[in-house]
């Protein structure tokens, strides 16, 4: 049975927001300048639409046509943002994308933004406008479908009641569509404060409830992503009922990222026409690069902040995973399946005008960018399958570990003037990292995709 600590148990945005050093700004560059409002950041870099997509290939896609018409991208989060869609429509004329076709769906009736609830409501803010923007930017000609949770999600009985029903109403209504959650609970926190259980056979009772949402999308050739974290290995347990405990003293992976149902999506640290050149971890100094890419695991120690990835507690080996070795899944299901940046020095460009946060662009990282941008890539996919004839991908584990490695750019150990980035490990936590190795892991999966091949592949697919 649930325990009384349950109630404090919620979801949280995985977001990771740039600090504003603008006002040490000098004589000089800054590492970004936004366009108009024009915001700068001394230290922290920042990319736009055409910057991330000619990272990845998928400049060359828009270009032939495959720009994700026809299909549907379903964001969930809770309270939403007030101002989603004009802030969505403001990033798009920006950009020069073409105009958002986005539907707000409250499943448990329209949040509304409130003193009492304030600081909550504005990181899902964020963490909308991030989703919706970023979704668009891949996939410019996507339907767009944001579904807004209110209240904030809490367990009980039927689960997360708001988040719950607003996912049933996806996969009922949007058959064939990519779903993103870029939220996230440590699989622990299920155990009503028994932190030190590395499995806890009550989570099933509460699990199993997204898990028929979970089976429907996958009769329903729904593809469901999920972030694996921005902690590392090192979460805490939010059943206990407090928000700032210490950290459970041993790795950990966060749910529902884990499930072996939903793609769980990992970070890396994408430097592009620049290069990191610190004189210590926490530094943010860099080397102007032109034309060159660097892409490693995402491990920021001067945030710190760092991809989600590792063993699940809950969830045992699935079939899809058979190819993996045993010594390095060690029998459970392993986490992420494949990645995208999720950087904050080299985050993404996010427009906000709702009412609690300075109107303008924000840096913007964590895994949250990476579920909804991977989102807009499968949609891509999904628009080049339906011109063959064939359904959307829909459930895509199992043929995500039927692709070719040449598909991916593989995630590897690299050294940045003698300080490698090549695990997980939260910088100062104590707690042990998961290696970043060649091939598959347990911090970026396959590693990202590069988009042509991956989408063609994936098109091809029966």
């Amino acid at each position: 049975m649930p325990s009384s600590n349950q109630g404090a148990l919620q979801f949280v945005p995985l977001i990771q927001v740039s600090p504003d050093d603008n006002s040490t700004l000098v004589s000089t560059p800054a590492a970004c300048t936004s366009p108009p409002p024009v915001h700068t950041s001394v230290s922290f870099h920042c990319y736009t639409p055409s910057d991330i997509t000619d990272a990845y290939g998928v400049t060359e896609l828009h270009a032939s046509g495959i720009t994700g018409a026809g299909q549907t991208i379903v964001i969930v989060d809770s309270y939403g943002s007030p101002t989603a869609l004009h802030d969505l429509q403001f990033f798009s004329t920006t950009f020069g994308l073409p105009a958002p076709d986005l539907t707000i769906v409250n499943p448990t009736g329209t949040p509304a933004f409130s003193n009492a609830q304030l600081g909550i409501q504005l990181g899902w803010g964020e963490e909308t406008s991030l989703d919706l923007q970023w979704a668009h930017a891949i996939a410019p000609d996507a339907k767009l479908v944001l579904i807004e949770a209110n209240p904030a999600e809490t367990e009980g009985v039927q689960g997360f009641p708001s988040i719950f029903a607003g996912e049933q109403y996806a996969v009922t209504h949007y058959p064939g569509s990519v779903m993103s959650q870029s939220f996230a609970v440590t699989e622990q926190s299920f155990c009503g404060g028994s932190v030190l259980a590395t499995t806890c056979a009550a989570s099933i009772n509460q699990i199993a409830h997204f898990e028929r949402v979970y089976q429907q999308a996958v009769t329903n050739h729904v593809t469901v992503l999920g972030s694996s974290g921005d902690s590392g290995t090192a979460n805490v347990e939010f059943g206990a009922g407090v928000h700032f405990a210490p950290n459970i003293p041993f790795p950990t992976v966060n749910w529902p990222s884990s499930d072996p149902l939903v793609t769980s999506a990992g970070g890396t640290w994408l430097q592009f026409g620049w290069t990191w050149n610190p004189a210590n971890p926490t530094d943010l100094s860099y080397t102007t690069t032109p034309g060159r890419r660097t892409e490693v695991v995402w491990n920021e120690p001067f945030l710190p902040a760092a991809t989600g990835g590792g063993r699940s507690a809950q969830f045992s080996t699935p079939s899809f995973q058979s190819g993996i070795s045993s010594s390095t899944l060690q029998g459970a299901r392993g986490l992420p399946d494949l990645s995208w940046n999720a950087a904050v020095d080299g985050g993404v460009l996010v427009y906000t005008s709702f009412p609690g946060v300075r109107v303008g662009w924000h840096i913007i990282g964590g895994t949250s960018a990476s579920s909804p941008q991977l989102a807009g890539l499968i949609a891509l996919a999904n628009q080049e399958r339906h011109s063959l004839g064939k359904q959307s991908i829909g459930y895509l584990n199992p043929v995500l570990y039927t692709l070719p490695s040449g598909d991916f750019n593989d995630i590897v150990p690299q050294t940045f003037n003698g300080i490698t980035i090549g695990d997980n490990a939260l910088f100062e936590s104590g707690i042990p990292g998961m290696p970043t190795t060649a091939g598959w892991d347990l911090t970026t999966g396959f590693g990202s995709p590069i988009a042509g091949s991956f989408v063609s592949d994936l098109a091809a697919k029966p």
